[in-house]
Parts: structure tokens; sequence; C-alpha cells
């Protein structure tokens, strides 16, 4: 952690304070050892650079973890126990997926809490929650086997500098602004 913090010129009490908040993942563990890898040094600067912009820390963080700032805001992760709870196919359609994840000691991690919110407005407003997350297994697995290949056209366009994040968030907010065009963009240059 001295390394890190002397690398981005900060203090070991502010890394401390960024993991604390949500700003920083923990460090990866080889053993006893944590290291701080690109991807954390990525993220610091990001932070740090968002910081001098002027945004207080909060906003940053719901800059860089939305679902995690919707989560805490929503309670949409106590919402999905709920529904899956006596419902295991559901419950393994949805780990399959990858919308959730199995921590520590078995405990469930809502992975897209985006995209639960967005299924529920189109399952049907108000609907319940069982309905909504069987539409979004549905729409991950007949958009996953796009979302493959153009995730490694960008691989192919950006060489191996940026991470497997990285490449997922440009493809995400590459699709999220495309889908958005209120029509075809036929006077754009390829």
């Amino acid at each position: 952690m001295d390394q890190f913090a002397a690398e981005i010129g900060c203090t070991t009490r502010t890394i401390r304070s960024y993991h604390a908040r949500g700003l920083l993942p923990p460090p990866v563990r080889r053993g006893r050892t944590p290291y701080y890898v690109d991807h954390h040094l990525v993220r610091m600067h990001l932070v740090l650079r968002l910081q001098r912009c002027g945004l207080p820390l909060e906003a940053v963080r719901a800059l860089l973890e939305p679902d995690l700032v919707l989560d805490e805001s929503l309670a949409v992760s106590s919402g999905v126990g709920g529904a899956i709870r006596g419902r295991p196919g559901l419950l393994g359609a949805l780990v399959c997926a990858g919308v959730l994840t199995r921590g520590q000691g078995g405990a469930l991690r809502v992975n897209g809490i985006r995209a639960v919110l967005a299924a529920r407005v189109v399952a049907a407003p108000g609907a319940q929650l069982g309905p909504a997350l069987r539409v979004l297994v549905e729409a991950i697995h007949r958009v996953l086997p796009h979302a493959e290949p153009a995730a490694g056209e960008l691989r192919e366009l950006l060489g191996d500098g940026p991470t497997h994040e990285e490449i997922v968030e440009l493809l995400v907010e590459t699709v999220r602004l495309g889908l958005r065009r209120s029509g075809p963009a036929t006077d754009c240059p390829a």
C-alpha cells in the first residue's frame, strides 16, 4: 500500500478512506500479500481527476459505481432475494446469466442493479420482481451472442492496453448511446 500511495501521490490513509467509501476495489491478494495492479492505478487517477474537477467524493462514487449507489438507495438486492426465495430455477438462471454472483459464505450479490430496474419497467410498471427477473435473464441470453463478438472487435481495435472491465464499460456505453439515437445515422461517416 505504501508503494501504491507513493506512486499516485496520496497517503495510505487516503487509500484506506477510498476503500471504505467504495471508490477503490480491494487489492489483489497473492497469499497474504496485497497487490495493487494497473486497474487500481487507473481507477485512482480517475478518482483524483474527478476530484480536481470539483466533484465531491459521493458524486465520484455515484459516477463510478452507479449500481452500488442505486442498490443502497433502493434496496434492490433485498427485493431480488425475496423474489428468488423458493425458486431455485430462477436463482440458477440469474447466476448463470451473471445477474447474481455468489460471494463468500454463499451470500448473493446483484451485479446489474440498473438492468434489474430496467427489466422491471419493461415487464410492466409496478410488476412483481420475479417476472421482471425472468425477462432480464431472457434478454441476456438473446443479447449475449452479439455482445461477445463486439467486445472482441473492441479488443482488436484497442490492443492489449485496456482491461476487460474497461472494454465492457466502453461497449455498454457505446451501445447505450447508439440505441438512443432517434433514427438511422445515414449521414454519419464510419
